[in-house]
């Protein structure tokens, strides 16, 4: 269950750590379950700018503009959605320290409704400010995102920033499309709001940030060697539903619902 500290956490800043929170051997082992499933069925196979690899769950999305280096499949992939409907990445979704505390702010019967697993490779950009609930139209709000380190996380390689405060509103800023030409697909930015009280969100592997799903947050270019690996976890209310049914078809391609907790 969620600490009174990291309550106030929350309630003040729109995020919390738990440091530690998750054996580094399985982060690695879940990093190695994602990157092995594309190197048996790379990306070559699946030509456009987002697709499945064999079955209906791993929804590839390829980098714009793939790292300088790039050697292996995984090198030139941004991000792969759903990997919690199925293996060690559902295992990870469930664990009792991340969702009791998930349940702890969003209630009893929780859902994981959408995971991203990022590929920060050497030398590509990171995604500008913006808030997850602009993305996510749902009924019942907010949702907890849930970023496991499965890597170092440093200034170098493209951490993770914050504004904390951000999520007090619970309001939508303008969100503009990212005028970057190496932009990835669908990345959208906030340039109205004052972002000078930022903070980095340096982790180490294991480490686990919950944050608001109206918390303005962006991450920098990777300009190291080496790549930053992360899980992310997305969890709303059981019984969500998207406000539109034009909302509904768009997010069912991105999104898998699995149940997590129940109230006994």
């Amino acid at each position: 269950m969620i600490t009174d500290a990291e309550r106030a956490a929350w309630d003040r800043d729109g995020y919390f750590f738990l440091r530690g929170g998750v054996d580094p051997e399985l982060a690695a082992a879940v990093e190695a379950e994602v990157v092995d499933r594309i190197r048996a069925d790379p990306p070559e196979r699946h030509p456009g700018e987002a697709t499945y690899l064999s079955g209906e769950n791993y929804l590839i999305y390829p980098e714009t503009e793939p790292s300088p280096g790039a050697k292996n499949p995984e090198d030139l992939i941004s991000k792969v959605f759903n990997c919690h409907a199925e293996g060690l990445s559902r295992e990870l979704a469930g664990l009792p320290q991340i969702s009791r505390r998930v349940a702890g702010l969003l209630g009893p019967d929780i859902d994981c409704f959408q995971s991203q697993f990022i590929f920060k490779n050497p030398g590509v950009i990171g995604q500008p400010w913006h808030q997850d609930s602009y993305y996510f139209k749902f009924d019942k709000q907010p949702q907890v995102g849930v970023w496991v380190a499965l890597s170092r996380a440093t200034l170098e390689n493209g951490c993770l920033w914050v504004v904390p405060g951000t999520h007090g509103p619970e309001r939508i800023f303008e969100h503009i499309p990212d005028r970057r030409p190496a932009a990835n697909r669908g990345y959208l930015e906030i340039v109205s709001e004052d972002t000078r009280a930022k903070t980095s969100a340096l982790m180490e592997p294991g480490d686990v940030l919950f944050f608001h799903s109206y918390l303005m947050h962006m991450s920098t270019d990777n300009v190291a060697d080496y790549r930053r690996s992360a899980m992310v976890y997305h969890y709303g209310r059981a019984g969500t539903r998207a406000l539109t049914p034009e909302g509904a078809a768009v997010l069912a391609r991105v999104n898998r619902w699995i149940p997590i907790l129940r109230a006994a």
